[in-house]
This record gives C-alpha cells, structure tokens and sequence, in this order.
C-alpha cells in the first residue's frame, strides 16, 4: 500500500478507535447506572434522565458544531472531546447525588459525544474517500460495535476490583489515553498533506463536482422533504436502541439473568452490531440502500417483538438483543452513507449536525420512556410493542426517500445509478 493510499486508511483506523470508546457512553450506561442506583436510589424514570440530558444538549450542539467542522480543524475539535468525556466519567466519582450525575452528563459527556462521533468521522472520512465510501465508513463504524463489545467489561471488571468511585477515576484516565492519542493524529483534510481523496494523483471529477457544487444553506436542508424522512427513519431505530440498551441490566436483572451475565448481554449486542457493520461495508457499495433500510427495520422490529417475551428467560432476551444489535446497527452507518448521498459533500457536517439534533429530540425521551413505563406497568412490554408499530410505519419513510442531492440534473440514468 503506496504512502498516499496508507494516510487515508489510517484516519479510518483513528475514527473506529474514536468510535470504540464514544459508543460506551450509551451502550455501558446501564452498566455505569448500576452503583448510582445503589448509591442513590433514583427510580427509573429519574435513572433515565442521564440519557435524557445527554441527547437534549447533544441535539443542540450538533447543528452548531456540525456547521463548524465543514470549516474548521477537526482534530482540535477531536481533541476537546477526548478531554471532556475522560473528565466526565472521572467526575462521577465526585457525585453526592443524582443530581449531580445529570449535570456531569450535561457539560462533560455530551459535548465529547457530539465531538468524537459518528457525524465528526463522517466529516472526516467523506474528505478522504470518494470511491468505497460505503466500505470505509462501515469499517469506521465498527468501532461502535466493537466499544459495545470490549468497554461494558472493562467497566464492570474495574466495579469488581475497586469501590464504584475509585473504579471510575481509573477509566477516565484510560479515556485519556485512548481518545487523546487518537485524535491527536487526525488530519484534517488529504490536501493539509499534499494529498487528494482515495490517494489519488488529483482530484476526481466526482470530488470537483462536489467542492464546485452550489452553496446549500441550512434552510434549504430544512425544507428537504427526504431530510425529514430521513430523520424520521433514523430516530425511530436509533431511539428505540437506545432506550433498549440502557435499560438492558435493569431488564435482565428483574427477570433472574446475574450481574455479569447482563453485563454479557450488553457484549452481545455489541457483537452483533459487529457483524452489521462488517455486512454493511461488504454490501452498501453493491447493494442499495433503500434495500438495507428495509432489512434493517424488519431485523429491529422482529428484536423489539421478541423482548416482550423477556419473561421466558435468558434465551428471550439474549434473541432479542442480537437482532436488534445486527439489524437495528445498520442504520448507524447507513446515516453516514447517506447524508453526503442525499445532500452532497460540501456540506456533511451542516446536513448532519442538522439531522442529528432533529434525530436526538428522539433519543432523548426515550431511556427516561422506558423507566416510566416500567414504574407505571411494572414491564416495558408495552414500549417494545410501540416500537414495533414505529418500525412498520419508518418502512413507508423509506419507500418515499430520494436518494441523491437536490441539485442533480434530471438524468434519469444518473438518478437510478445513484438509487
């Protein structure tokens, strides 16, 4: 692999280790919320309201800082983020209440998860490749998988050998270390080293085209009937996963599953994001998107009916949590596909900072949805149900979706090649 070629490459290594650690901030939660319930008694209505906090100032940084980093450095963004998410999982340990918890989310952990994600790697990789983008975006968000994976037993591995306070301390040291050595390498843009997107000589047509193409200003995102359906699509998913895997150790506890073994679950879930992710890099580029979609929502709608029989045991659970991490994964590196695909590359950061902070008004009732209705119904049957129904519904988005920018000349060969 020629130097060029291998610059390239190495920032999708840096974003799916960047990726690794910032997926645990959902993912790990019900493992994290273990010793604040201990600690704190909070219900779970009050438990969920960390998750609550975290996508409601999330939803409005994304716009601002998505717009930022179409023109500024992201590797001094990156670094930012890498400080604040260590600070904020070392802060825990100073929490006398779970007041404060909620506010260590707010100003700590939720500005480094709109920093170090999805829509800062996606920014990042849509500068660095043109051809394969679907390959090395599935590549990069691997690591959401493989963080779901490794950090729910790191983190329950130190809550076994030290006192819950001093076991968070010595992880925010290890996010230090991980996310500031990473971002630390980033760079910017192919050009800042003499270099063009895919390692080529000089920059495609493809790539022209899309620095050439016509400003597109927040509004005219927001007027775009597909934005909406595209958010729509991805909110129902996304929140609904989220609201799942924070609640997952609550859920498993209550139906006999031990501590470590619902920790397990949450490894399961991340495993079988994996494997999403790498059949997504295997076929976004062959196959198309609308088709993934589909499968997508059928995988997640079958998971969610699956988990209302959580009351059979361990087997119930276990089904339901690998479909939705293997179909319901999809759809993480799908929205990275598709956002510079629907609105074109010169502006990713702006559409995905926009769609992100519509996304996260969803994400951000939904852990908290999910204890409410359990302390309303003693179950949360009633809440995977409703996803179901969601599921069915976001297919008729998909039907409906464009799936090239708003400015491409009607060629309609031009068209279908890109849907």
């Amino acid at each position: 692999m020629n130097s060029k070629f291998a610059t390239g490459w190495r920032q999708v290594a840096l974003g799916f280790v960047l990726l690794a650690t910032i997926s645990m901030i959902a993912s790990c939660y019900s493992v994290v919320a273990v010793p604040l319930l201990k600690e704190f008694h909070p219900t779970r209505f009050v438990m969920g309201l960390a998750m609550f906090v975290l996508s409601a100032v999330s939803a409005l940084l994304s716009p601002f800082l998505g717009n930022l980093m179409d023109r500024s450095s992201l590797r001094r963004m990156m670094l930012i983020g890498g400080t604040l998410i260590a600070v904020g999982y070392a802060s825990l340990s100073l929490a006398t209440s779970f007041n404060h918890v909620l506010i260590i989310f707010g100003l700590f952990i939720a500005p480094a998860n709109v920093l170090l994600g999805p829509m800062a790697v996606t920014v990042l990789l849509s500068r660095w490749f043109s051809r394969r983008r679907g390959l090395v975006i599935g590549i990069a968000i691997a690591g959401v998988a493989t963080g779901s994976i490794v950090y729910p037993v790191i983190i329950q591995a130190l809550l076994n050998h030290f006192e819950w306070r001093a076991a968070f301390q010595v992880f925010g040291l290890l996010l230090l270390a991980v996310t500031v050595s990473a971002a630390a390498l980033v760079v910017n843009h192919p050009h800042d080293r003499g270099l063009h997107a895919d390692g080529a000589s000089e920059d495609s047509p493809a790539v022209k085209a899309a620095r050439d193409a016509p400003p597109v200003s927040a509004m005219s995102v927001l007027t775009d009937p597909t934005f909406w359906l595209a958010a729509a699509v991805f909110a129902v998913v996304t929140s609904g996963m989220k609201g799942m895997i924070t609640n997952l150790s609550p859920l498993a506890l209550d139906n006999g599953v031990s501590a470590t073994a619902a920790a397990g679950l949450i490894s399961v879930y991340g495993a079988a994001g994996l494997v999403a992710k790498g059949g997504f890099a295997l076929l976004s580029d062959r196959v198309s998107p609308r088709v993934l979609m589909f499968a997508s929502l059928a995988g997640f709608a079958a998971g969610m009916a699956m988990l209302t029989q959580a009351s059979l045991g361990y087997a119930a659970i276990i089904s339901g949590v690998g479909l939705i991490g293997m179909f319901g994964g999809i759809m993480v590196p799908m929205q990275s596909l598709l956002m510079p695909r629907i609105f074109g590359e010169n502006v990713v950061g702006k559409a995905y900072g926009l769609m992100s902070g519509v996304s996260l008004l969803a994400l951000m009732t939904t852990p908290a949805l999910f204890g409410l209705i359990f302390d309303r119904t003693g179950s949360y049957a009633a809440i995977f149900v409703t996803f179901v129904g969601l599921a069915v519904v976001a297919s008729l988005a998909v039907a409906a979706m464009r799936m090239h920018p708003r400015y491409v000349a009607e060629d309609a060969g031009a068209v279908a090649a890109l849907t």
